[in-house]
């Protein structure tokens, strides 16, 4: 079994681009970056997606308000660039005390990286964390509550309030940007057919987050995002894209196609979850998790005929 494991994460390392066992000095980095010995090395990172890991600055998944039972999720990611191997666990809590409200709970409580040197020299990693390869995530809180089903029948229509804590760490090594954001929208669903179900979903918002720099303190950003997903019996599938397009035009314009499927009635406390995704733009990833989901509370609404 130690060998199997051994054999795994060796062609991981290769898969990501050639790891390699270079060393960094203060002097080095000082070069690298062009340091003017008064500057925090803050500033040198790029708070990008393009220039951070996989879980700094994510796009805001879509409502999924379809989804209507309680559920707790743990899952592990595995995520890919050239040069980089990611792996992490994942915590989703999905609490739902009523038609109209809706609250959300997301961590990645632990992630294990190996980076080459190539792609550390182009993110400008700080001297002292050169040599890291564990890092704990941020935490993430959203709230979505329903518009009266009046407003446009037959669709289901939720304004949603998220933020993102400074919680990760280990930002000398990119891997998050401690810094708090925050984000707003609104996110419609509705049926194409019933049987078998075929649902489709949109959100269109505004995303923010703070940055380093002394000329803008924030970048503000439009979030968008579409899906479609079908239902034949006890297992679905969705896929859609979704981005959002900041206001730099500097590695802030993600674009992520994903695709996840469930297997398990709606109905069933236990339920197995699998899902991919690939950057279109800005965020050079191509990942793969895979978990168990629990819920809680039984039952679906119709997004045909939404409770009143």
């Amino acid at each position: 079994m130690i060998s199997w494991i051994r054999s795994i994460l060796a062609l991981l390392l290769l898969a990501g681009g050639g790891m390699t066992g270079w060393a960094q000095t203060p002097e080095w980095w000082s070069e690298n970056v062009q340091w003017d010995g008064v500057t925090p090395f803050q500033h040198y990172l790029e708070l990008t997606p393009r220039g951070m890991g996989p879980n700094a600055m994510p796009v805001p998944d879509l409502h999924q308000s379809w989804d209507t039972v309680t559920s707790f999720t743990v899952s592990a990611a595995s995520h890919f660039r050239k040069g980089e191997v990611t792996l992490n666990a994942d915590m989703d809590l999905r609490w739902q005390p009523s038609p109209w409200v809706r609250l959300r709970i997301h961590l990645v409580p632990l992630e294990w990286y190996q980076t080459s040197h190539a792609l550390k020299t182009f993110r400008r990693i700080h001297f002292l964390s050169y040599d890291h390869q564990w890092a704990g995530g941020d935490f993430y809180v959203e709230t979505a509550v329903r518009i009266p089903p009046a407003w446009i029948p037959a669709v289901r229509t939720e304004l949603r309030v998220g933020m993102k804590t400074a919680s990760g760490t280990n930002l000398g090594a990119a891997r998050y940007t401690d810094t708090p954001g925050y984000f707003f929208d609104l996110g419609m669903a509705g049926q194409l057919f019933r049987h078998p179900e075929l649902a489709w979903e949109t959100m269109l918002g505004f995303y923010a987050y703070q940055t380093y720099e002394d000329a803008h303190r924030q970048n503000d950003c439009i979030l968008y995002g579409g899906s479609l997903g079908w239902t034949p019996s006890k297992w679905s599938v969705r896929g859609g894209m979704k981005g959002y397009w900041g206001y730099f035009n500097a590695g802030d314009r993600p674009l992520v196609a994903q695709i996840e499927a469930r297997w398990g009635a709606v109905d069933a406390p236990w339920q197995w979850v699998i899902s991919g995704s690939t950057g279109l733009s800005d965020w050079p990833y191509t990942s793969l998790q895979c978990g168990i989901r629990r819920t809680f509370l039984t039952g679906r609404r119709s997004l045909a005929y939404p409770v009143q």
